[in-house]
């Protein structure tokens, strides 16, 4: 927010937690995502509300050059990248 990543609560993936979450975003929201297995459907339900950018997991740690994985690390790192504007090879293809 405003440029500062900002601590958050964990978001479930069942569709009514989903659906909570994204009635509470905007059109000038943005979320980014890990392209994962179920990262498409979530989009789908978030991009309703929002702006929602799926991001290439791999692509993203090697451009981080990260050794540590963690879904708290990798929370921060999209914010931090998708702050200053996500690489392109960091995109996945939707």
């Amino acid at each position: 927010e405003n440029g500062e990543v900002r601590p958050a609560r964990r978001v479930g993936t069942a569709p009514v937690e989903l659906e909570a979450f994204a009635a509470r975003l905007g059109p000038d929201d943005l979320v980014t995502l890990e392209a994962t297995g179920n990262a498409a459907a979530i989009a789908r339900i978030l991009g309703a509300h929002a702006r929602v950018v799926l991001a290439n997991p791999k692509a993203t740690k090697a451009a981080t050059r990260l050794r540590a994985k963690t879904d708290r690390i990798d929370a921060r790192t999209l914010a931090q990248l998708q702050s200053v504007g996500l690489p392109a090879g960091c995109l996945a293809a939707r």
